[in-house]
């Protein structure tokens, strides 16, 4: 005789159910756990899915290419990376294979070290600066928000810097309602990057 789960109430058999009867069970159950999971996320979809991996060695830049889209509205990465030496690094939007260079990228910076807290600004830059980026590995957590709609594109990251003990915090937005669909990584030359970095739809 079939019996219910505790949680969910999902009908299962029980141990003394004629094996015939097993086939019908099973169905039953996986459509149970399909429309449980379906009213638990609102979707079909994860909260948030796995897009693109890539990792790469010694490059002058590092263009990642159709990772935004209308199916997300919003996105996450974790970068690693490593210079080849201290360099200056940062990040442009780019659509159909080309980087937007056009005086467009804001930023403000929060850094906090010790018991100091300061504070940068920066407007009308050509790219969104990321830094130093050292010859010692960092992890960066990246934000995109909006880039595949026509409204002003909100960018930050955060990340801990092991070669000077601080916290750094970065929000800023690209001035114009321009549409993307991906985004470059540029070191100062002549130094290069190496790293991975996997990035992430939000499913809202």
């Amino acid at each position: 005789m079939a019996t219910t789960t505790p949680f969910y109430g999902w009908s299962v058999p029980t141990s003394t159910d004629l094996v015939k009867d097993g086939a019908s069970a099973i169905e039953i159950l996986g459509d149970s756990i399909d429309a449980s999971m379906n009213t638990a996320l609102g979707t079909k979809k994860a909260g948030m899915v796995l897009i693109n991996t890539t990792t790469f060695s010694a490059v002058a830049s590092q263009s990642f290419n159709n990772v935004f889209s209308s199916t997300y509205e919003n996105y996450y990465a974790i970068l690693r990376v490593t210079a080849s030496a201290d360099t200056a690094g940062s990040l442009r939007f780019r659509v159909g294979g080309a980087d937007n260079s056009t005086s467009n990228y804001n930023r403000q910076t929060l850094t906090a070290a010790s018991t100091t807290v300061s504070a940068t600004s920066t407007s009308s830059q050509t790219s969104y600066s990321l830094g130093t980026v050292v010859s010692t590995e960092e992890t960066f957590e990246l934000f995109f928000f909006r880039p595949q709609l026509t409204s002003k594109t909100v960018f930050g990251f955060r990340r801990w810097k092991d070669t000077t003990n601080e916290i750094q915090i970065v929000e800023g937005f690209f001035n114009a309602t321009t549409v993307f669909d991906g985004f470059t990584l540029l070191p100062t030359s002549p130094q290069t990057l190496s790293g991975v970095i996997s990035i992430y739809g939000y499913n809202i």
